[in-house]
């Protein structure tokens, strides 16, 4: 299939060009699912320019995938604000929309909820941190989960951290298995996000309850 070049673009637009590529690859990866098929020459055909003009932009392929995964995170994040604006006096139901947008985004991106936690590290080995762009923008996605559950749970954001991070893996597990493994059968979502609410309120009030009514030393 020939590909169309782009027209040379004007200057001061380098940003904009950028853009175009971080688009084209979560477009890509959308498309094939496959991170690992994501390469330099295949973006820069799909986007109608040269590979000198990527490398104006990035130094190589790794950093372009790392601002691919900002960017997914980010997108991510701004799916949750969204579905927690939406419901401004329920607290509950604030947090039950927030994991609906996380399962939703993961089932409707599945390319880039995968680029989101694509590592090349061997199996066994250690994973190194991610660059801080990175890490930022994921630790920024991940504390809206924590506020949304110390608003639901009427605790401290400190307290409610535990809780998230049971809830987030709880999320990624569903997210990665609906991926991998679509035949398996999955409680229903609604069922799910509920019963995840519902435990979680649950326990926090038991803790509560028994930090009440236990002796002090």
């Amino acid at each position: 299939m020939t590909q169309t070049r782009r027209q040379r673009s004007p200057r001061g637009s380098g940003e904009q060009l950028r853009e175009a590529l971080l688009a084209k690859a979560a477009e890509l990866l959308d498309t094939s699912y496959d991170v690992d098929s994501l390469s330099i020459r295949t973006l820069t055909s799909a986007t109608g320019v040269s590979p000198t003009a990527l490398y104006l932009h990035f130094a190589d392929l790794n950093e372009l995938i790392r601002a691919v995964k900002q960017r997914c995170f980010t997108e991510l994040g701004d799916r949750l604000r969204a579905a927690i604006a939406a419901h401004p006096d329920d607290p509950r139901q604030r947090l039950r929309a927030a994991c609906h947008a996380y399962l939703a985004y993961a089932r409707r991106h599945p390319g880039h909820y995968a680029m989101m936690f694509h590592t090349t590290a061997p199996v066994g080995r250690t994973v190194s941190a991610p660059p801080d762009e990175v890490r930022t923008a994921g630790i920024d996605t991940f504390r809206l989960l924590v506020h949304a559950i110390a608003e639901a749970l009427g605790c401290s954001e400190h307290d409610a951290f535990e809780a998230a991070a049971a809830l987030w893996t709880s999320l990624h597990g569903r997210a990665h298995l609906t991926a991998t493994l679509p035949w398996f059968g999955l409680p229903d979502e609604d069922r799910y996000v509920t019963l995840l609410v519902d435990q979680l309120v649950a326990l926090h009030e038991e803790r509560d309850q028994t930090s009440r009514t236990s002796p002090r030393k």
